[in-house]
């Protein structure tokens, strides 16, 4: 009895990771440059078994007891459909890259191109990061700011930099921090130069969660868990009669 207790806890908590992470990307839906997440489960090994015979496993009423592992979750690198804004500032990547963004942490990598100047002067993220260009920090000092299809900045009518628009080696070398921002596990992978670079200046790259797939997931998700639920207070009754009746004589 324990162990089926067990299992359907195990199984609950997987369902409520899914749930929280569905909720998260559908939140998301309508922040530029989102990649959604989705939850992945390690198969259980011969180490995440419990067995029978060891007084230590709990939760074991006879042969194996396999547990639902949550492990982490996964980053669809998917590109989401670019949107016109008609803001000078605003850049969208066709194709593959990133941009590189300084953060006082170091540098990130991002898809959101909605940039703006903060107080120093620089081409920067709404948090004030600034956006790097090949020459270091992009300084706008002027007041006709155009990005061009090769990425190239220009105030005034004279280049000033390059956005710096990088691929990464290994896709899952990226891991996500905040909403939009890629921190690089050096370890996995590394940044390296694109031969060819295509922007599109006045436009988003909108989120790149399908919001009929995810809802229709979520209330599945949702139902899951429900029955996971009455599965658990169902075993707990039933173990609760099982204990109340013991010791006792017709």
């Amino acid at each position: 009895m324990s162990g089926s207790i067990y299992l359907a806890t195990s199984g609950a908590e997987a369902q409520r990771i899914r749930m929280q992470i569905l909720s998260n990307n559908l939140a998301n839906i309508n922040t530029a440059g989102y990649k959604e997440d989705r939850a992945t489960f390690r198969i259980p090994d011969e180490d995440m078994v419990a067995d029978p015979d060891d007084p230590a496993a709990t939760g074991t009423t006879g042969g194996l007891i396999a547990p639902v592992i949550p492990m982490t979750a996964h980053t669809d690198f998917s590109p989401g459909p670019i949107q016109r804004t008609g803001n000078p500032l605003d850049v969208a990547i066709n194709g593959e890259g990133f941009f590189s963004i300084q953060t006082d942490q170091g540098v990130r990598y991002s898809r959101n191109g909605a940039f703006t100047i903060n107080p120093e002067g620089l081409l920067a993220t709404p948090d004030g990061d600034p956006v790097m260009g090949e020459g270091g920090e992009i300084a706008i000092d002027g007041t006709d700011v155009r990005i061009d299809g090769s990425g190239n900045v220009l105030v005034d009518g004279s280049v000033t930099d390059k956005l710096k628009i990088v691929k990464i080696s290994a896709p899952d070398a990226l891991r996500k921090v905040g909403k939009t921002l890629f921190q690089l596990d050096e370890t996995k992978g590394a940044e390296e130069p694109l031969e060819f670079v295509d922007v599109q200046q006045g436009s988003l790259e909108g989120s790149n969660v399908n919001a009929v797939k995810a809802m229709t997931e979520l209330i599945e998700v949702q139902r899951g868990y429900e029955s996971y639920q009455k599965m658990i207070q169902t075993m707990g009754e039933m173990a609760s009669r099982v204990i109340s009746g013991v010791g006792t004589t017709e």
